[in-house]
C-alpha cells in the first residue's frame, strides 16, 4: 500500500486540532463582520466603490455593489398553485490525448416538473458525441485552441442553457391550453468567470451561444436563475473590506489600519456565513457582481442574492432583466423556496435540479462502454486504435 495512512492520519488529527483552536476567534470576527454589515449605509458604500472605479483602482478581490440595503431580508411569497420548474445540468466525457482518435461527449440532463392542476414530469437527456475539427477546436481552420479543460466546461455550460431553451420551446409548441408560469433553473453560476483570463476572441466564440439562449428565454417570458449550493463566494465580505480600507486595497502588507485584523478575517469569511442571520425562506437584497467577464454580457449582466432554503444559505444568480422585474424576481424566489420544501433531503436541494443531475450523470461503466464502442466501430472500419505507452501501462498490472 503506497499511501502511508498512518502518517496521513496523524496529519488529519493535527488539522482538526488547529481548526478547533481557531473556531472561537472566527466566531468573534463573524459577529463583528455582521455588525459592520448592519451599520454601513448602502449609499455610502456604493459611492466609495464607484469612486475607486473612477480612480481606476483595481481591486485584488471580487466585490459586490448593493442595489438595496446590505442587511435587508425579504420573505418568500407563496408559490403559485400551478407552475412549472425546469432544471438542467450537464456532464462530459473529456477528450483523451493518450488516444489516437480525439472526441468528447456532452450529456445534458433536464427535468420539467409541473405542479398543481396540470401535474406532470418529463425527465430526459440530450447526448452528443463531438469529433469533427469544428467541435474539437475553437478555430478549426487553424486547429487552434482545443476544447478541453476550462473551455470544455464553458462549452458544457453553453450547451446546457441551449438545451434548456429548446425544452421550453418544445413545451410551448406542444401546449394548446393555458400555460402555467415557468421558471428555469440551471445547476451552477450564470457568470462564466473561468473565461475571464481568455483572449477576447475566445470569449466571443463561447459567449455567443450562451447569451443567445438567454435572449430567447427573455423573449419567451421565462425567468432564469443559476443555483449555487454551498457557495464559496466572498463578494459581499470583500466589499466590507473596501469599506474599512483607508488606503489602497492593493497595499495590505503596509496597512496600519486599526481594523486590520477584521479586514484579514473578512478574507476568510464566506458570504454564506455572513448571511446566516436570514430566516428560512428569506433572501437578501440584490447585489451586482464585479466579475470582468460581465462586461461582455450586455443586457444579460448578472445580479445575485443569498437565500436561506432551510439548513443552507445558497447563492442565486439572475440576469439583470430578471432582477429588474419585481414580478419575475418574486416568482423565482417563491418557486426556489417551494422546491426546497419539496426536497427529500436535508439540507434541501431543488428536486428539478436533483432529477436533472440524475439524467446528466455519466457513470464510470458508461464511460468505459463509450470507449469500447468507439474502438469496436473503428475496428469494423479498418481503423487501428492506438494508445500512448503511459495509457497502456496503466491498464496492465504493475510489478
Amino acid at each position: 500500500m503506497p499511501l502511508k495512512l498512518g502518517a496521513v492520519s496523524e496529519q488529519i488529527e493535527h488539522m482538526a486540532q488547529a481548526m478547533a483552536a481557531l473556531s472561537p476567534a472566527q466566531e468573534q470576527f463573524l459577529e463583528q463582520a455582521q455588525a459592520l454589515l448592519r451599520s454601513i449605509p448602502a449609499d455610502a458604500l456604493r459611492l466609495k466603490l464607484e469612486q475607486q472605479r473612477q480612480r481606476q483602482v483595481r481591486f485584488p478581490w471580487l466585490v459586490a455593489t448593493p442595489h438595496g440595503s446590505l442587511c435587508g431580508a425579504i420573505l418568500a411569497h407563496p408559490a403559485p398553485v400551478d407552475f412549472c420548474v425546469i432544471g438542467v445540468d450537464a456532464s462530459s466525457v473529456p477528450p483523451d490525448r493518450h488516444r489516437s482518435v480525439r472526441f468528447y461527449v456532452l450529456n445534458v440532463g433536464y427535468a420539467a416538473l409541473t405542479y398543481g392542476r396540470y401535474a406532470d414530469a418529463v425527465l430526459d437527456a440530450e447526448s452528443q458525441l463531438y469529433f469533427r475539427d469544428e467541435d474539437l477546436y475553437l478555430f478549426p481552420e487553424k486547429r487552434d485552441v482545443p476544447i478541453e479543460g476550462t473551455l470544455l466546461n464553458a462549452r458544457m455550460e453553453v450547451e446546457s442553457l441551449q438545451t434548456l431553451q429548446e425544452v421550453i420551446q418544445h413545451r410551448a409548441h406542444r401546449s394548446s391550453g393555458e400555460r402555467p408560469p415557468i421558471v428555469a433553473l440551471r445547476d451552477g453560476p450564470l457568470i462564466l468567470w473561468t473565461l475571464q483570463s481568455e483572449p477576447q476572441e475566445v470569449q466571443d466564440k463561447l459567449l455567443y451561444g450562451f447569451l443567445q439562449a438567454m435572449s430567447s428565454l427573455r423573449q419567451s417570458g421565462i425567468p432564469l436563475a443559476g443555483y449555487i449550493s454551498y457557495t464559496d463566494s466572498r463578494d459581499v465580505a470583500n466589499s466590507l473590506r473596501v469599506w474599512i480600507c483607508q488606503e489602497s486595497p492593493n497595499e495590505c502588507e503596509h496597512c496600519k489600519n486599526s481594523k486590520r485584523d477584521l479586514c484579514l478575517a473578512l478574507a476568510k469569511i464566506r458570504d454564506r456565513d455572513l448571511f446566516n442571520f436570514l430566516a428560512t425562506g428569506e433572501r437578501s437584497e440584490l447585489f451586482a457582481s464585479s466579475s470582468q467577464i460581465l462586461e461582455r454580457y450586455g443586457e444579460h449582466r448578472v445580479d445575485f442574492f443569498y437565500l436561506n432554503v432551510g439548513g443552507e444559505i445558497v447563492r442565486v444568480e439572475v440576469p439583470h432583466w430578471v432582477s429588474a422585474d419585481a414580478e419575475w424576481l418574486s416568482l423565482l424566489h417563491a418557486v426556489i423556496y417551494d422546491q426546497s420544501r419539496r426536497s427529500p433531503g436535508f439540507p434541501p436541494y431543488p428536486p428539478a435540479l436533483l432529477e436533472a443531475h440524475e439524467q446528466a450523470v455519466i457513470t464510470t461503466t458508461e464511460r468505459r462502454l463509450i470507449e469500447e464502442m468507439v474502438e469496436r466501430a473503428l475496428g469494423l472500419h479498418g481503423q487501428s486504435v492506438l494508445r500512448s505507452a503511459k495509457d497502456d501501462s496503466k491498464r496492465r498490472r504493475g510489478i
